[in-house]
């Protein structure tokens, strides 16, 4: 009878390993799906940030117009329009970055929660090899 027990023990081993797997190997899809969704949103936070500087630049030559002072012909409304240009640059550059930074720490919980998978099954596999050594010497 203690032979049959070991044996159902590390069939019962396997059954919950592949299911360990499957939790991990979830998990993984879900930080992947996050990965993708900073991506998406890092996008849309650089058109948003474009579109804002567009709306600044349209609004800085319609002030000008209305002034009388020709855009492009001013020192001064062409250096406000390259500090715009500059601090849109700089916001673009760090939205950039912060995307890049979220994708990359999901992608690296991802890789972990496939590691995790993979060491698992490792873990089944050498307690099922420790079962079958202890049932032939038994």
């Amino acid at each position: 009878m203690g032979v049959e027990m070991q044996i159902a023990s590390a069939a019962v081993g396997f059954l919950a390993a592949k299911q360990q797997k499957a939790v991990y190997q979830m998990e993984a899809d879900a930080y992947r799906e996050q990965a993708d969704m900073a991506k998406i949103q890092a996008g849309q936070q650089e058109t948003e940030r474009n579109r804002k500087l567009r709306m600044q630049l349209a609004s800085l030559g319609t002030s000008m117009s209305a002034q009388g002072v020709a855009v492009g012909t001013s020192a001064s409304t062409s250096a406000l329009i390259r500090d715009e240009k500059d601090i849109a640059a700089a916001d673009i550059s760090s939205i950039r970055l912060m995307g890049m930074s979220n994708r990359r720490k999901y992608e690296l919980s991802a890789a972990g929660s496939d590691a995790s998978a993979k060491a698992t099954t490792l873990k089944a596999f050498g307690s099922a090899a420790t079962s079958a050594y202890e049932i032939k010497n038994t």
